[in-house]
């Protein structure tokens, strides 16, 4: 019995340094250095997955939002199934017919039609016809998912290692922690994958990943 609460305690000291000394030099030695996101967007700006054929020009950046025209591609898979925590999301679009995964069920919108998804709500918006779909509304999406957003666009477009377990979770990791509130649903309870990023963030830096990479950032280029 001793020895096992004495194994106990090593994991948990151990733990404890790794996460202490981690996290002073992730926040305080070696802090990153990165645009200030609430000036980060310029109207006419567009960011674009060619992953998820999902791309968006930037309309404005206000109160803490940034409101984008959004555009789904002629047969975009969209993005994972995931849950955000922190914000709803409204689909209403222009043209077309949209279809949109909701907690286990498919719905196709078209012009006229909303679909509100509350936080919380695994979902997953997708285009099976071949029309590019225009949202009708402006899209607001809050400024530090915006950010991270498109962050995670390049490196899913762009780096190799992307979608791979483990390099994805330590890739993600300190891009979900500075605000990219966007979870698999179909991984792990959320409270258990930020429980993850947290205790690998140091580690992660220490590998060379982070939240801001220059190369990916947005542009003025066109949608099409």
């Amino acid at each position: 019995m001793n020895t096992i609460k004495l194994s106990i305690i090593y994991v948990v000291g151990g733990l404890a340094v790794y996460l202490i000394i981690g996290y002073l030099f992730h926040l305080v030695i070696f802090p990153e250095k990165k645009p200030r996101v609430t000036t980060y967007f310029k109207d006419g700006q567009t960011f674009y997955s060619k992953a998820e054929g999902i791309a968006q020009k930037i309309v404005k950046q206000e109160n803490g939002f940034v409101y984008s025209e959004l555009e789904v591609h002629p047969f975009a898979p969209g993005p994972p199934m995931h849950i955000h925590t922190s914000f709803d999301e409204t689909f209403e679009i222009g043209n077309g017919e949209l279809s949109i995964w909701v907690n286990g069920e498919i719905k196709k919108i078209t012009p006229g039609e909303v679909v509100h998804v509350p936080k919380g709500t695994p979902h997953k918006p997708f285009n099976e016809t071949s029309d590019t779909i225009h949202l009708k509304k402006e899209f607001p999406l809050p400024e530090h998912f915006a950010y991270g957003l498109s962050q995670v666009y390049g490196l899913m477009d762009y780096h190799p290692d992307f979608g791979k377990m483990p390099a994805m979770i330590f890739m993600m990791a300190p891009i979900q922690q500075s605000g990219f509130d966007s979870y698999l649903a179909e991984g792990p309870p959320v409270p258990v994958q930020k429980a993850i990023n947290f205790l690998v963030i140091p580690a992660a830096r220490l590998m060379g990943y982070k939240t801001y990479y220059e190369e990916y950032n947005i542009n003025f280029s066109s949608m099409e």
